[in-house]
C-alpha cells in the first residue's frame, strides 16, 4: 500500500501545475513580481491593489494567469555581476600590515660597521653582525608562519 506522501506525489505528477492549489509562498512570489512591475512603472497604484487582491484570493495557478496576462515577463539574471575579482587586499607594508624589522634602521648600522672594518682591518665584526641579522631574520620569518 502506498504511503500518503507517495500517493500525493503521484497525484501531483498527474495534475498540471496550473491546476494545483497555491501555497502562501506562491502568493508571496506573485506579489513580489507584481511589486517589481509596479516599481518599473507598468502598473499604477489602483491596478496594483486590484491585482494583489486577485493574487490573495487565487486558489490555483490558473487563477494567477489573468493577473499577469498583459505584463511582460521579468528578465532577471540568476546572479548579479559582482565585477572582476582583484584578490585579497594587501596593504602598503605587505600582507602582515607592518614594515619588516630591518630596512632603513639597518642601513646606518651596516655603514658604521663597514667603516670600522676598513679602519681597523678586523672583518670578523662585520661578518658576525651580518650572520646575526641573517639568523634573527630567519627566526622572525618562521614565527609568522607558526601563528
Amino acid at each position: 500500500m502506498p504511503t500518503p506522501t507517495t500517493a500525493t506525489r503521484a497525484r501531483s505528477d498527474l495534475v498540471p501545475a496550473h491546476d494545483l492549489r497555491l501555497s502562501d509562498a506562491d502568493r508571496d512570489a506573485a506579489i513580489d513580481r507584481l511589486s517589481e512591475h509596479y516599481a518599473a512603472g507598468r502598473l499604477d497604484k489602483d491596478e496594483f491593489d486590484e491585482r494583489s487582491d486577485a493574487v490573495w484570493s487565487a486558489k490555483t495557478g490558473a487563477d494567477l494567469a489573468p493577473v499577469f496576462a498583459d505584463l511582460e515577463p521579468l528578465h532577471r539574471s540568476r546572479r548579479p555581476y559582482a565585477g572582476p575579482y582583484a584578490g585579497p587586499f594587501v596593504g602598503p607594508f605587505g600582507p602582515w600590515g607592518r614594515r619588516r624589522w630591518f630596512g632603513v634602521p639597518f642601513l646606518p648600522v651596516l655603514f658604521v660597521l663597514i667603516v670600522l672594518t676598513v679602519l681597523t682591518h678586523v672583518p670578523f665584526v662585520l661578518l658576525a653582525f651580518v650572520g646575526c641579522m641573517f639568523v634573527l631574520g630567519r627566526r622572525r620569518r618562521r614565527s609568522w608562519h607558526r601563528t
